[in-house]
């Protein structure tokens, strides 16, 4: 079939002198919309294009933008804005040319269909930036920022991913990477020329650079958690018994009727997802089954089955307790489930006063709100903050977001761990050993940026990337 044309594989992975393609993507969303972008890079972008609209595009001017009209059979595709990137400048690093149409969804594919009938290729998932980093434009960490970017709901989420698109984290790990190289080259050189004028290289010398290194890597690991937090928000199950507000309560967060409310119990049979900006941090809540112990019915059964497994995947729960009459078997039932994990006490039907006997001394945070009027929102809002002990914002904080660069943190770790097992052990008769360990972890601290890489992890990193960029 024609569509088939247009399906894209992943990432071609190639070395920068063996790219003699040009791809092409619509770089913005399907769909109807005032503008929509044709994106094209390779050595052949410009004369393509010339092809398409029949005139020469300003072949001696590095960067400009003109008004061309797009033949098509007997009449006119469309009127564009062509703009010309020339390499080494543009994004890429090659010659791009993007084409500025009507966003229609049939003129876009006949734009697409024209440029691969001139001998353009559809470009797979990310593979722009996957020829800008080939081409030296940016590091591997970078690169995974730009598709980070692309997802930040928030404030915070998108101050990260700027950061790190910034090369604040690959900064970090360039000058990790000196010291390592140092710290080897030193005592490989104490033990090949020892008759050159080299200052001796004493054991506790070389414990304290490593301990000041590995300090530097631990706390890079365990930022890890607070990054991936920012970057990709927290998970909020919103849990109680039957009937006490919890649909009301995602509601009121939400500021629009999203969950159906009734005074009848147990309205709630599945999990309902919703995300929101939590005064900048993105947030995930989930809407929950009531939770009771003795159940008849087996839809209700496996209502409450799906909300203990959104409580196993929480980052904090939220137990939604009637504050307006006193506690009762089901609530104690709620917290007998949720004992142990981290959550906050919502007292709810604040409007509706509060009854003394509504808390019964449980030793949990606990706030007090109305999801009918909204009030003790804000103090909500910060106390799931508490509980996730986020730490200060500071001007350029370095978080580490990917799995990928916890792990090459992990591993580059062991190897300068075992270099000081064998230091305090052997002294100077381990500076060999040793500074192979220290040749390991540089390799494999390489990794993170991309300077040290094989194809597998350049295919896994630009797959996630969205078609066009």
């Amino acid at each position: 079939m024609e569509e088939d044309r247009f399906k894209t594989q992943g990432p071609q992975v190639k070395n920068p002198s063996d790219i003699a393609d040009t791809i092409v993507a619509v770089a913005t969303p399907l769909g109807e919309s005032a503008i929509g972008v044709v994106r094209l890079s390779g050595p052949q972008a410009v004369s393509i294009v010339e092809r398409l609209v029949g005139k020469s595009l300003f072949r001696h001017e590095s960067s400009k933008i003109l008004l061309y009209r797009i033949p098509h059979q007997d009449g006119i595709l469309d009127e564009a804005l062509i703009s010309v990137f020339r390499a080494p400048g543009s994004y890429t690093g090659e010659e791009m040319v993007e084409i500025s149409s009507h966003g229609s969804v049939f003129v876009m594919r006949k734009i697409v269909e024209k440029v691969v009938e001139s001998g353009a290729r559809v470009a797979g998932p990310g593979e722009f930036t996957l020829r800008a980093f080939l081409n030296g434009k940016m590091d591997l960490v970078q690169a995974e920022a730009v598709c980070r970017l692309i997802r930040t709901r928030t404030e915070q989420s998108h101050r990260l991913a700027s950061r790190q698109m910034e090369g604040a984290l690959s900064k970090t790990v360039g000058t990790l990477r000196e010291k390592l190289l140092e710290l080897a080259a030193h005592a490989e050189a104490c033990l090949d020329h020892p008759e050159e004028d080299i200052p001796p290289l004493k054991p506790g010398e070389f414990l304290r650079e490593l301990d000041g290194m590995g300090r530097c890597l631990t706390e890079l690991k365990e930022s890890f958690r607070f990054g991936r937090l920012l970057q990709e928000g927290v998970c909020l199950a919103i849990v109680g018994s039957p009937n006490v507000g919890k649909s009301s309560l995602l509601n009121a967060i939400l500021r629009k009727d999203r969950a159906i409310v009734s005074e009848m119990p147990g309205t709630t049979r599945d999990t309902l997802e919703e995300w929101a900006d939590l005064d900048g941090l993105a947030a995930w809540f989930v809407d929950t089954a009531g939770l009771r112990q003795h159940v008849l019915d087996p839809v209700e059964e496996m209502g409450m089955v799906r909300t203990r497994q959104a409580m196993e995947k929480a980052d904090v729960i939220l137990w939604v307790i009637d504050g307006s009459r006193p506690l009762r078997r089901e609530d104690v039932y709620v917290h007998s489930e949720i004992r142990g994990r981290k959550a906050l006490a919502v007292l709810n039907k604040l409007d509706a006063g509060v009854h003394p006997a509504s808390w019964d001394g449980f030793q949990m945070e606990r706030v007090s709100v109305s999801a009918k009027t909204g009030e003790g929102m804000a103090e909500l809002f910060a106390k799931v903050k508490d509980l996730l002990s986020l730490p200060e914002d500071s001007p350029a904080p370095v978080y580490l977001t990917e799995v990928r660069h916890r792990q090459v943190v992990e591993r580059t770790l062991g190897r300068l761990e075992e270099a000081g097992q064998m230091i305090r052990r052997d002294g100077t008769a381990a500076y060999d050993v040793a500074a192979v360990c220290l040749r390991e972890g540089l390799g494999i601290l390489g990794e993170m940026t991309g300077e040290v890489t094989s194809e597998d992890v350049l295919e896994r990193v630009f797959s996630r990337f969205c078609v066009g960029k």
